[in-house]
């Protein structure tokens, strides 16, 4: 994700600090039953088929083919980027969820045709395509989210309902904003979280470097959704999880019911290593035991062990 990136000589200028929950996260937060006994929690990468982690999480010698295998009992949840490039076929769908393990969620993102397209309220009857393809992963399906394009602006509103009131009613979907005026405009950032908790669609929090106006804190929802990049494991992307690891937790407290935390680094085999750290830090604090990737020297074989 090259959005917000900044290079590290730049990082030392930036203002890491997660900002305060807008009034409307703290009205929905008080509105939620006082905290559940057991909260999903997936956290994730951003791919399965990256090589680097082969010999890191995945057993030296793993076909490609059963990356997704492997992948899926090391981690509870993935960001399906690959969805963005094309519509899936249900044959394909279908033998994705056959290498979950239950539990397993996946987070498939739409179709850029779709997101990108000048004309996003036009585009219904390929949003009813990819909807019947990913609604096959039936329980194994996760958040699906749309990431519009940094051209996309509050004056395209209108459209935006349009597609979004198209999408049936209980589709678990999240809208990723980032033209600035969404978040400097407050009766724009106002009407268009409004229209998502109405909708009963989540807002996507992002946290990266260079855009720090889109980590705007905003629950529609009593899920959470978050992608995060960090930068190679800066020492910077350890004390921003740190910081996520109790902003979460005070929500967690407040009643929140599910989070989705997606990871990204430069170097996309570093994600590793920050979910594990991640997910360690939680357990301490919230006493989850949350499961941990486990390093490729800590596994037994994993490829062939059914």
């Amino acid at each position: 994700m090259k959005f917000g990136r900044l290079e590290e000589r730049a990082l030392s200028e930036v203002t890491w600090e997660l900002p305060e929950d807008p009034p409307a996260t703290r009205a929905l937060l008080n509105k939620l039953p006082q905290r559940i006994q057991a909260p999903h929690i997936f956290i994730g990468c951003s791919v399965w088929t990256d090589r680097g982690f082969v010999g890191k999480v995945y057993p030296r010698g793993t076909p490609a083919k059963d990356f997704l295998r492997v992948y899926c009992r090391q981690f509870n949840t993935v960001e399906l980027n690959t969805t963005f490039y094309s519509i899936p076929s249900v044959a394909k769908v279908k033998k994705w969820k056959e290498a979950a393990t239950p539990g397993f969620q996946f987070c498939p993102k739409v179709p850029q045709s779709i997101s990108h397209s000048k004309d996003v309220d036009k585009q219904l009857r390929l949003l009813d395509i990819f909807i019947g393809a990913v609604l096959h992963f039936e329980e194994a399906l996760g958040i699906t989210f749309m990431q519009l394009p940094p051209y996309f602006q509050p004056s395209s509103m209108e459209a935006l309902q349009k597609l979004l009131m198209h999408i049936p009613q209980g589709f678990p979907m999240a809208v990723e904003l980032r033209h600035p005026v969404w978040f400097s405009d407050q009766v724009a950032r106002r009407e268009v979280f409004s229209f998502l908790h109405e909708r009963d669609m989540l807002a996507v929090i992002t946290d990266v470097a260079g855009r720090r106006d889109v980590l705007h804190q905003t629950l529609t929802t009593h899920c959470a959704f978050v992608r995060f990049t960090g930068n190679n494991l800066h020492v910077t992307d350890y004390t921003r999880i740190d910081a996520w690891v109790k902003k979460l937790y005070l929500w967690l407290e407040q009643g929140l019911s599910t989070i989705y935390f997606l990871l990204h680094e430069p170097e996309k085999a570093l994600c590793v290593d920050l979910a594990a750290y991640m997910i360690r830090q939680l357990n301490k604090l919230e006493n989850l035991q949350l499961s941990l990737p486990s390093l490729v020297a800590q596994q037994a074989v994993l490829v062939y062990d059914e």
